[in-house]
Parts: C-alpha cells; sequence; structure tokens
C-alpha cells in the first residue's frame, strides 16, 4: 500500500514539474485496484493558463495595459525633466578686471604727512554670449578686491553702487576696513538694475594714510575678481540658444532567458513637452537608434534629422505621433538618441524675463500592441525538483504518460526537455525531444495536441539522480502576423497510463 501512494506521488510531482505549472487537481479516489496484467488510466493534473496568467509568470504583467476587448500592449513611458533649464543660460562667465589710477604728487620736494582719499569709478562687465540683462536678481555670486599703492596705508574702503539695491529696496553701500588691501562680499539676495546690459557700475572711495615719498607719480592698482555669477531670474533680451542632450534608456520586455528577435508592428510613439520660457523652442533629434545584441543599430525616425516645434506652455501637451515598425530583442530593447533643444528660435527681440525654473521638459510615451511576427525566439525555464523520497514501483511493467495541449495561442511551440544532475554539472535523460508540443490557432479555434512518454525502470532510475528540470522552448508564428489577447489561453491535460503484472492496491 505504501509503494503504491508513493508512485502515485511520484507520478504527480515529476508530471506536473515536468510542464513548469501549478497543480490544479489531482483526482485518483475512484481508483481502487487493478488486477495481473492490467492497465488502469490516471487523471494526474490539468491547468488553464491564460495569457495574463502567462505575463506574470513572466513578471512584466505591471507594464502590460489590457483594453476593453483584452487586447495587450507593452507601455514603455520615458521622462526627461529639464533637458534645458533657466539655470543653464543664467550662469555667466566668471570675470577678471584689473585697473591702474594715478595722480601727480604734489609732495616730491617736501615729503609732507597727510590723508590722502581716493575717488573713482568703475563700470565692470559680465561675459554672456547669449543673453543681454538689464534687470535681475543674483542667485549667487562672490566678488574679491585687492589694492595696492604707494600712497600710503588703506585704512578704510567705502564702495557704492545705484545700480545694486538689497532685499529692502536700499542702494547697495559697504564701508568697512579691510586688511592687507584686500576684501570681498557675496551677490546673493541681491537686486541689479543697470541701463547698459551686462553691467555694474561701482564707485569707490578709498581711504588712505598718507607715507611721505618723493616718487613723482602716485598710484594706485585695482584687481577684481567674481566667481560662480548666476541671476535667479533676469529681463533682458535672449539670444537664440541651444543646448545638446542625450538619451540612453533600455526597456526590458521579457525576462532574461527569453532570447530571439520580434518583428513588431505598429508601435505608436508620442512626444510630449513643456516648455515655460515663454517664448518658442525646438526640438531636433539627429539620432535616434535601436540598440540591441544580434541585431544591427536601425534609426528610429527617416528622413533624418527630425523636427518638431514646441510652443510656449505651462503644461504638457503632445508635439509629436508616429507609428513605427522594426525589429528589436524581447530583451534590451536600448535607444540611443542624440537632441538639440533651442530656445528663441525665431530670435524674438522684444524684452523678456527668464528664471532659474523655466524648463523645457519633455516625455516619451510608448505604447507597443503584442501584433509581431516571431523570428526564432527561445525561451529556457527550469524548475528544482527533490525525488528524493520517492521509492522505484517493483510490480510496474509499463509507465506512459500522456500530455495533451489545448490552445488558442497564436504561436507554435516547439521545445526540449532534459533531466538534469546539478551536483555533477550534466544532464541524465532527454524526455523531450525537438518536436511541436502545441499547435498554434491561427483562426481563434482550440487546436489539440497529443505526447505520449514511455518511462520505463531504465529512464526512472536516471530521474531519480536528477534534482532539475531544464525546458527549452522555440516560438514560431509561421510568418503569421499574430496578436495577444487576454483571453487566449493554454490548457494541459496530464494522465498516467500504467500497467502492472499483478494486483496493485490504491
Amino acid at each position: 500500500m505504501m509503494k503504491s501512494n508513493r508512485i502515485t506521488l511520484f507520478l504527480c510531482l515529476f508530471v506536473c514539474l515536468m510542464a513548469s505549472c501549478k497543480k490544479s487537481h489531482y483526482d485518483v479516489t475512484n481508483v481502487h485496484g487493478v488486477n495481473a496484467q492490467g492497465e488502469v488510466l490516471l487523471p494526474i493534473g490539468s491547468q488553464t493558463l491564460t495569457m495574463m496568467d502567462m505575463m506574470e509568470r513572466f513578471q512584466v504583467d505591471s507594464l502590460i495595459t489590457c483594453a476593453d476587448d483584452g487586447s495587450l500592449s507593452f507601455d514603455y513611458y520615458y521622462e526627461n525633466l529639464g533637458v534645458l533649464s533657466g539655470e543653464e543660460i543664467l550662469w555667466f562667465k566668471d570675470l577678471h578686471f584689473e585697473g591702474h589710477y594715478s595722480m601727480e604728487n604734489p609732495h616730491v620736494e617736501i615729503p609732507s604727512y597727510q590723508d590722502t582719499v581716493l575717488d573713482f569709478e568703475q563700470t565692470i562687465a559680465f561675459q554672456a554670449d547669449h543673453i543681454e540683462v538689464f534687470d535681475a536678481k543674483m542667485k549667487s555670486g562672490h566678488l574679491d578686491f585687492t589694492v595696492t599703492s604707494n600712497v600710503g596705508m588703506l585704512r578704510r574702503v567705502k564702495l557704492s553702487s545705484s545700480d545694486i539695491k538689497d532685499a529692502a529696496g536700499n542702494e547697495f553701500v559697504m564701508d568697512f576696513h579691510p586688511q592687507e588691501g584686500h576684501f570681498g562680499f557675496d551677490l546673493e539676495g541681491l537686486h541689479c538694475h543697470t541701463e547698459t546690459a551686462n553691467s555694474l557700475t561701482f564707485n569707490f572711495k578709498l581711504y588712505c594714510s598718507y607715507v611721505p615719498t618723493t616718487a613723482p607719480e602716485l598710484y594706485v592698482d585695482f584687481k577684481l575678481d567674481g566667481s560662480d555669477l548666476a541671476f535667479s531670474e533676469m529681463t533682458g533680451y535672449l539670444e537664440p540658444y541651444d543646448s545638446r542632450n542625450r538619451i540612453d534608456t533600455t526597456f526590458v520586455l521579457f525576462p532574461h532567458n527569453l532570447s530571439g528577435t520580434l518583428d513588431v508592428r505598429d508601435v505608436m510613439l508620442r512626444v510630449s513637452e513643456r516648455n515655460t520660457f515663454g517664448v518658442d523652442a525646438r526640438l531636433i533629434v539627429d539620432t535616434a537608434l535601436v540598440m540591441a545584441e544580434g541585431i544591427e543599430p536601425y534609426s528610429v525616425f527617416d528622413p533624418m534629422p527630425l523636427v518638431v516645434e514646441l510652443p510656449a506652455q505651462n503644461a504638457f501637451g503632445e508635439v509629436f505621433s508616429q507609428s513605427l515598425s522594426g525589429e528589436i530583442t524581447p530583451y534590451g530593447g536600448g535607444i540611443s538618441a542624440s537632441s538639440l533643444f533651442i530656445v528663441n528660435t525665431s530670435g524674438m527681440e522684444d524684452l523678456i524675463t527668464v528664471y532659474d525654473t523655466c524648463n523645457l521638459d519633455v516625455k516619451v510615451d510608448v505604447s507597443l500592441p503584442f501584433s509581431f511576427v516571431v523570428n526564432d525566439v527561445q525561451y529556457l525555464d527550469t524548475v528544482d525538483i527533490d525525488l528524493a523520497e520517492v521509492e522505484l514501483p517493483e510490480l510496474l511493467e509499463q509507465l506512459t504518460l500522456e500530455l495533451t495541449f489545448t490552445s488558442t495561442l497564436p504561436v507554435d511551440l516547439m521545445g526540449r526537455f532534459y533531466m538534469y544532475d546539478s551536483e555533477h554539472d550534466m544532464i541524465t535523460d532527454t524526455l523531450v525531444g525537438d518536436g511541436k508540443l502545441i499547435e498554434a490557432s491561427f483562426d481563434g479555434q482550440p487546436t489539440h495536441t497529443t505526447l505520449s512518454l514511455d518511462i520505463t525502470e531504465e529512464r526512472i532510475e536516471r530521474v531519480m539522480h536528477s534534482d532539475r528540470i531544464i525546458m527549452r522552448y522555440v516560438l514560431d508564428t509561421d510568418a503569421h502576423n499574430v496578436k495577444l489577447n487576454a483571453d487566449q489561453s493554454l490548457t494541459l491535460f496530464v494522465k498516467a497510463r500504467a500497467k502492472y503484472d499483478t494486483a496493485v492496491e490504491f
């Protein structure tokens, strides 16, 4: 009795794992025994998998959209915010300025002690190739001054500018006592306004303790260094400005253990943008290649370059859509793209305000319907098994497993099953050779396929030393352009036909 139960256990475990499916039911309640040299047909199990069940098995169901009619699509989404930002435009080059100021020494013949005040004005230009600023708020910046002179010791510096206001609207004034002729200050938070673009005018008063000298000329050498100059906002003229952006992205259609190529059809590509600069912009895509292992890179668009006008708008709006077809690999559909983004393409000459938070943002939506022609796609799967507690039956004369497939899938499925011993890294048995397991259903009508496997005592011995089943499937659509639907399914029914040479109780 114990061995008979183990026979049934072995058949259930072996067949269900070999088919790489979940146990649905086992029904042997009506089988009580067979006579000598009798034959019994045991229902081992059955299962129905819908296309959505298979997507869950592939762990890509979160990327799949199912329409009301059951049609399936793979939806891929890419977002690139700030492909061109106001922060990028509102940065200025570091500046360096040197000045030399001199006067005739009135006390050459009879040097005397007296205090001297040097009063002068200097306009400093900020360099920028693409923007002319008349009014701005400083986001960052630091100015360093260095003064050397033969006049005497620098006791006090008063620096002022009518072009600069503080946060309260007061004119900028700095009055301080420098050390060793060096002083500096930060521009952050200051408001600048000038009549001459990209310039600031400073008034300097340098108070010096006069040191007697017979030099015929009194001089002051003045150096200024500015760094990290940036505006949080500006009002002025913006020349056409461009920024190159490169996109490298990879999307995954199926798991790693699927290989081959697919000819996909009717892929919808949509580009949406948000242009908050307040002026027109343009997107020029000069490179857009599909990159995948095993196929030659090919261009997404034809002809190239692709030029898309981007109107000013504070919300995302679709600016481009196109239906595409091409060859991809199920894993690793990489896209490499190079684009040029241009702001103020019309060269508008009106005064505009640009903020560092202004952006040119791009979204790309790819909707890939499961409509394709399969080109030698292979799927590899493994199942771990544990047969250590299963004993071989002594009275078994012949055991045949019958696998019946009923399918509405539009795919032919060929395959080979191996038993594998991982401890010794070897294939112990080939259960199924290269044969057609499932007949494709191209017209929506179910197809039926039956496969018989004879399990001899010698093969069972080899199977008992295996701990894994390796399954290699080859998919083929026979040049048909197939479409997958959530309601398409595969049903597997497994029976065991056993012959015995004596009575056996179950």
